[in-house]
C-alpha cells in the first residue's frame, strides 16, 4: 500500500507518483513512524511556494511531519532544533524566543526588533518575536529553510525560515486522536483533534491542547549559603520566590473548508490561545568576577550558581507570564485554467501580553523588569498568480503588512536607583509598513539543467515614538514626568523628527542552477541577497548624558550568501544524503550587546562559511538511522563589549564550530503492534552565547541525549520517554553585565515521562 499523492519534480514539471517516490519518504526521519513493511509515507514541502518533493528543491531544507515530531517528543515551537543541523533556539522564557540558523539570530530582547530567521504559521508571516513561542498540536508538518529566503518569503529572512503547517480540514470521513501526557515537576499535557465532513462541499477540524507543570528550576528555601557578592551592600536576602520555567496555557483551534466551485476552494483558521501566570521571569545568578582590562566578564569563578546549584535559583521577586493571542486567516485558492492558480492570504492577529521578571537573580530588590504589550496587531494580504509551461514554472505576487505596537517597559530597583520605589518607564508607540512585489522563474535550459531567478523588492516604513519617564515616590524631589521624549530630543538636537522614521526600499534577488546528474542525484548552485530593515533600540538608559541619540537607531543590513549543494539517493532508495556548503558576506550586520546596562544594536561586518550534511540510512524494515553534522565558522569586526568604548573582534552567538546529531530506531512486530526503541540525541563544540564572546559567555561542548520505548498498534500508541538521559547541564541563555556577574537560565535537567494517545 503507497500513498498516490501528486507531486511535481524540478525538471520538466514531470508528474511524479507517491509509489516512486516512497523512498524519499523513507529515507526523511522514518524513525518518527511505526514502519510496517513498505507502508511509505510521502514526503512534500513548500519551499518555493509550491508542492515539491525535497529532494527536487535546490535548498538546504529539513523537515518533519507531525507524527515524526510526536516520535522525537516535540511540543512545542522551541524544541524542534536537535535534529536539525545548523538550528539553535535561545530563550529564557516564554516572553521572546530567538532561533538561530547558522550562527544568524537576533538576540536582542527588546520588543519592537523583528528577527533575521521569519517565522511562519500556516503560510502568516509572524511579526513579533512574543508571538513565536507557544504549543505544537496537530501538526501537518515542520520546515526549516536554511540561508537568505526574502525573494518568495520577505525582507527579514536573512538568516533562513522556520514555517509550521497545521493539519487542514480537508478530510471527510470523521477521525481524529486523543492524547494524554504526565511527566516530572507535575508537568500534565491533553490534546486532541476531531474533524470530517459538513456536506458534500464542506469539511471541517477541531483541535485543541492544555499544558500545565511546575518550574524544574527550584526555588531557594532561606538565606543562601553561598551569598558573599553583594551581602550587606543592599540589603538581607530572603526566601526565594516560586519555581520557575514552569506551563500553565491551552490552545485552540478551528479550520474550515469550503468547495466553492470545481475550481476554488477556500480555507478559513480561527486560533486563539492564552498563557496564565507561567511561572518564569527570573534567572540564575553566576559571579564572573570581571577583566580589569575590558571589563568583560571573565569566566564562572567559585560558588557560582549562587545557589550552589543549576538548578535552584534565589530570586526574590515573583515573576510571571500572562499572554492572549488571537489569529484568523483565510486562503483562497482558485485555478482560473489549467495553466494558471490564484491564492490570495489575509490574516488577521491580536496579541496582548504581560510579563514581570527580576532581572539580577541576587535575592534582592536590585532589578526588576515589567514589559507590557497592550496590543500588538498585524494585518497580512497576500495575492499570488502561478503557472507552468512545457519547459518552465513561474510564479508573481504583491504582499502588503501593517504591524502596531503598543509597549511600556518598566524597570525599578536599587541597582539603578538606590531606592526600590524608583521606576523608570519607556512608552513605545511603533507603526510598521511593509509592500511588495515578488516573482520568481525557472526555466529548463536542458533536460538535467534548471535556471531559476527571483526578485523582490520591498518597501519597509517605520514610524517610532517614545518618552521615557522617572519618578520616586519615596521622594518627591526625583519625580520627573516624561523626563526623555525621543522626537523633541531629536528636534532639540537639530537632527529633525526624521530619525524617528524608516523610509527604507530595497531588492533581494535569487540567481540560481540546478543540475540533475540522474534521476537519484541534484546538484545546485546559488545566490542570494538578503536584506533586514533597520528599527530602534527605544529602552536605552537616557540618565546623566549616558544617551548618544544616534546609538538608539541602527540602519538595515545586506546579506550575499553563496551555496553549493548535492542531493542524492543511493542503496536502491534506502539511503539518503543531503550536503550544502556556504558563504556569507554580511554587509552592516545588527549586532546585539548589553552595554553600560542597556541593550542596544550595532551594525558591523561580518563573513562566516560553513556545512550541513544529513545521512538518512532504512537498512531494513526494523531499523532507521539520522546523522546530521553541521561545521561553521565566523567573524564579526568591532563588537561592542558590555563596557562603553570596548570592542572585539568575535564570532558569531550560539554557533559552535560543529554539532552532531544522531537518531538511532530498531523495531519489532509485537502481538497486534509494534514496539520501537529509539536514541536520539545531539553533540556541540564550544560556542559563546553572547555577541562579544566574553569567557563568562562560554559554553563548554557538551551532548544531551534522549531515549523513548513506543508500542503502536492501528489505534494506539503508548510511550516512556527519558529527555536529557545524562543530566548534562548547560547554559540556554547568558547576559553578561561585566564586573556585575551574569544572568542565565540553565536547560532542564533528566526528564521522565509517559504518553498515551488514541487515534480513529
Amino acid at each position: 500500500m503507497t500513498n498516490k499523492v501528486q507531486v511535481r519534480d524540478n525538471v520538466g514539471g514531470r508528474a511524479l507518483s507517491g509509489a516512486i517516490h516512497g523512498v524519499v519518504a523513507a529515507s526523511l526521519l522514518l524513525p518518527a513512524l511505526a514502519i510496517q513493511a513498505d507502508i511509505l509515507e510521502e514526503i512534500v514541502v513548500t519551499a518555493q511556494k509550491r508542492e515539491q518533493s525535497i529532494q527536487d528543491v535546490g535548498v538546504s531544507v529539513s523537515a518533519f511531519s507531525g507524527d515524526q515530531m510526536k516520535a522525537l517528543g516535540v511540543t512545542s515551537t522551541t524544541e524542534i532544533t536537535q535534529q536539525i543541523p545548523g538550528l539553535q533556539v535561545n530563550s529564557w522564557s516564554p516572553t521572546l524566543t530567538t532561533f538561530n540558523l547558522r550562527g544568524i539570530s537576533q538576540n536582542n530582547f527588546t520588543d519592537n526588533l523583528e528577527a533575521p530567521v521569519a517565522v511562519y504559521n500556516d503560510e502568516v508571516y509572524i511579526g513579533s518575536m512574543n508571538a513565536i513561542s507557544g504549543q505544537l498540536f496537530d501538526v501537518e508538518r515542520v520546515e526549516v529553510l536554511r540561508g537568505p529566503q526574502g525573494t518568495l518569503f520577505g525582507r527579514n529572512a536573512t538568516g533562513g525560515l522556520i514555517h509550521y503547517l497545521s493539519r487542514p480540514a480537508a478530510e471527510e470521513e470523521l477521525n481524529g486522536y486523543f492524547e494524554a501526557s504526565f511527566s516530572e515537576y507535575n508537568k500534565k499535557s491533553f490534546e486532541g483533534a476531531v474533524g470530517g465532513a459538513l456536506s458534500d462541499t464542506a469539511r471541517y477540524r477541531l483541535s485543541a491542547r492544555w499544558e500545565e507543570s511546575d518550574g524544574y528550576i527550584e526555588a531557594q528555601d532561606g538565606p543562601s549559603p553561598l551569598y558573599t557578592i553583594t551581602e550587606g551592600a543592599i540589603g538581607n536576602p530572603g526566601k526565594a520566590a516560586r519555581d520557575l520555567q514552569g506551563s500553565d496555557g491551552y490552545a485552540l483551534r478551528a479550520g474550515f473548508q469550503f468547495d466553492l466551485n470545481d475550481d476554488a476552494q477556500l480555507d478559513l483558521t480561527f486560533k486563539y490561545t492564552e498563557d496564565n501566570d507561567v511561572a518564569t521571569g527570573g534567572y540564575i545568578f553566576l559571579d564572573t568576577g570581571g577583566d580589569p582590562a575590558t571589563g568583560l566578564g571573565t569566566e564562572i569563578i567559585n560558588d557560582s550558581p549562587l545557589t550552589g546549584k543549576s538548578d535552584e535559583h534565589y530570586n526574590n521577586t515573583e515573576g510571571f507570564f500572562e499572554r492572549e493571542v488571537f489569529s484568523f486567516t483565510g486562503k483562497l485558492v482558485w485555478d482560473l485554467n489549467d495553466e494558471v492558480e490564484f491564492v490570495s492570504i489575509t490574516n488577521y492577529t491580536n496579541m496582548e501580553k504581560d510579563y514581570l521578571e527580576d532581572g539580577d537573580g541576587l535575592g534582592i530588590s536590585a532589578i526588576d523588569f515589567q514589559n507590557t504589550v497592550d496590543p500588538y496587531t498585524q494585518w497580512s494580504q497576500e495575492f499570488r498568480f502561478s503557472g507552468e509551461g512545457e519547459n518552465s514554472r513561474w510564479q508573481a505576487g504583491v504582499y502588503y503588512l501593517s504591524m502596531d505596537l503598543d509597549l511600556v517597559q518598566t524597570v525599578s530597583g536599587e541597582l539603578f536607583f538606590g531606592s526600590a520605589t524608583a521606576k523608570r518607564e519607556v512608552t513605545v508607540d511603533l507603526e510598521s509598513t511593509n509592500w511588495s512585489v515578488f516573482g520568481q522563474y525557472e526555466y529548463d535550459l536542458s533536460e538535467k539543467l534548471t535556471l531559476i531567478a527571483g526578485y523582490r523588492f520591498s518597501q519597509d516604513d517605520k514610524e517610532i515614538d517614545f518618552t521615557n519617564d522617572f519618578s520616586d515616590p519615596s521622594d518627591p524631589t526625583r519625580v520627573e514626568p516624561e523626563l526623555f521624549d525621543f522626537k523633541q530630543a531629536l528636534i532639540d538636537e537639530g537632527m529633525g523628527a526624521d530619525f524617528s522614521q524608516i523610509d527604507y526600499g530595497d531588492y533581494a534577488a535569487r540567481l540560481q542552477l540546478d543540475y540533475r546528474l540522474n534521476d537519484d542525484t541534484l546538484v545546485f548552485a546559488s545566490y542570494n541577497r538578503g536584506i533586514k530593515g533597520g528599527n530602534w533600540s527605544p529602552n536605552q538608559n537616557v540618565f546623566a548624558g549616558q544617551l548618544e541619540l544616534q546609538t538608539i537607531r541602527h540602519d538595515e543590513e545586506t546579506l550575499h550568501a553563496y551555496e553549493l549543494g548535492i542531493k542524492t539517493e543511493f542503496a536502491d532508495g534506502l539511503a539518503r544524503l543531503n550536503a550544502t556548503a556556504f558563504y556569507y558576506d554580511y554587509q552592516d550586520y545588527q549586532s546585539f550587546s548589553f552595554t553600560g546596562f542597556t541593550p542596544s544594536v550595532a551594525n558591523k561586518d561580518a563573513t562566516a562559511q560553513g556545512a550541513e550534511l544529513e545521512l538518512f540510512l532504512t537498512p531494513g524494515d526494523s531499523w532507521d538511522f539520522i546523522f546530521g553534522l553541521s561545521v561553521m565558522d565566523s567573524e564579526v569586526d568591532d563588537v561592542d563589549t558590555a563596557i562603553d568604548g570596548v570592542t572585539v573582534d568575535a564570532e558569531l552567538p550560539s554557533a559552535p564550530g560543529y554539532s552532531f546529531n544522531f537518531l538511532g530506531r530498531k523495531s519489532w512486530t509485537l502481538g497486534e503492534g509494534d514496539l520501537a526503541l529509539q536514541v536520539d540525541g545531539v553533540a556541540y563544540d564550544e560556542q559563546f552565547l553572547e555577541g562579544h564572546n566574553s569567557l563568562a559567555s562560554t559554553e563548554d561542548s557538551y551532548s544531551v541525549w534522549n531515549t523513548s520505548l513506543t508500542y503502536t498498534t492501528e489505534e494506539w500508541r503508548l510511550s516512556a520517554w527519558v529527555k536529557n538521559l545524562t543530566n548534562e547541564e548547560y547554559r540556554v541563555y547568558n547576559l553578561d553585565f561585566g564586573a556585575g556577574g551574569s544572568t542565565a537560565m540553565y536547560a532542564p535537567p533528566r526528564w521522565m515521562g509517559v504518553t498515551a494517545a488514541y487515534s480513529w
